[in-house]
């Protein structure tokens, strides 16, 4: 323990809150959210993926300060463009 810890115990955590990045601005966009589209609300989906998928797709809504949901209404957007919509 340095004479810096013991001066104030609370300074290794306070230095990790400076790498914390500054919330959004309430005209950022967050990613849009699926609820009041359609009136629909939300279905659970319980998914199994390998670590290293897990961790690039937190990564990226982090990165992107998306929620899981609005990250994963962009990757079916970007499917569809790409292999064409589902036919209902």
């Amino acid at each position: 323990m340095s004479a810096d810890d013991r001066k104030n115990p609370l300074a290794k955590w306070l230095t990790k809150a400076k790498a914390i990045p500054a919330p959004p601005a309430p005209t950022e966009r967050r990613g849009r959210s699926s609820v009041g589209q359609k009136g629909q609300g939300f279905r659970q989906l319980n998914l199994k993926v390998s670590p290293s998928s897990y961790e690039r797709i937190k990564g990226l809504a982090y990165r992107d300060r998306l929620s899981l949901v609005a990250m994963l209404d962009e990757m079916l957007d970007l499917y569809e463009k790409e292999r064409g919509a589902l036919e209902t």
